[in-house]
């Protein structure tokens, strides 16, 4: 562990930026179809599109990318810096996951890397979230409200499932985290957003409008 040194807060960002710029989709798209997922349905680099685009198996390989490099990201930080790693990890992963250098910074919405920093964190406030935005997909088939409610409710899970160390700087660090992604979230779906008060926000299976990612 180095954090007391400033060269590595900069290697850890740095590094975890780069795991972040990893697109899983485009990646995905470029491999099996010698596409780009940018060039179809909203346009985004994410899980959603993918699945809308080119079905569930390339989803999966999507978010499984997605999940890996938000992991590899953390690590390295967290090797780096020690606790105080989550944080600085999981915020570039997502910077990078949205405005990748290797594409022109044009990403995707930090939904995926959202969900696996919840994971990495603590299995049980992934499991809590995934739940309520399973059940609000289901209810609304609307992918986008069901991230934004994960987004706005991640901070109140970390602060339930984590309490033992909330007087703490980690877990401070946490919570910062937390609000960090709501607010990113958000802007990133500030379209959606504008859809869904308009009423105009696709519905999953639906072949119209644009989707979440």
């Amino acid at each position: 562990m180095f954090a007391s040194h400033a060269w590595a807060w900069v290697l850890a960002f740095a590094a975890a930026y780069l795991c972040g710029a990893v697109s899983g989709s485009i990646i995905v798209s470029k491999l099996f179809y010698k596409d780009d997922i940018r060039k179809h349905g909203s346009g985004n680099a994410g899980t959603t599109n993918m699945l809308r685009t080119y079905g569930l198996k390339k989803a999966a390989m999507t978010l499984g990318i997605d999940f890996l490099k938000t992991f590899a990201g953390i690590a390295i930080a967290e090797w780096l810096l020690g606790d105080m790693g989550y944080m600085i990890g999981a915020t570039a992963v997502t910077l990078g996951h949205a405005y990748p250098v290797y594409y022109k910074f044009k990403g995707g919405k930090a939904a995926a890397c959202m969900a696996a920093s919840m994971l990495y964190l603590d299995w049980r406030i992934f499991v809590v979230e995934a739940t309520l935005f399973f059940v609000c997909a289901f209810a609304t088939k609307i992918v986008s409200i069901s991230t934004l409610l994960a987004a706005i409710t991640f901070p109140v899970s970390v602060w339930f499932f984590c309490n033992e160390v909330m007087g703490t700087t980690v877990g401070h660090s946490y919570l910062a985290y937390t609000i960090y992604i709501c607010i990113f979230v958000f802007y990133l779906h500030r379209s959606n957003i504008g859809r869904l008060l308009n009423g105009t926000e696709a519905r999953f299976g639906s072949k119209k409008g644009k989707g979440n990612e």
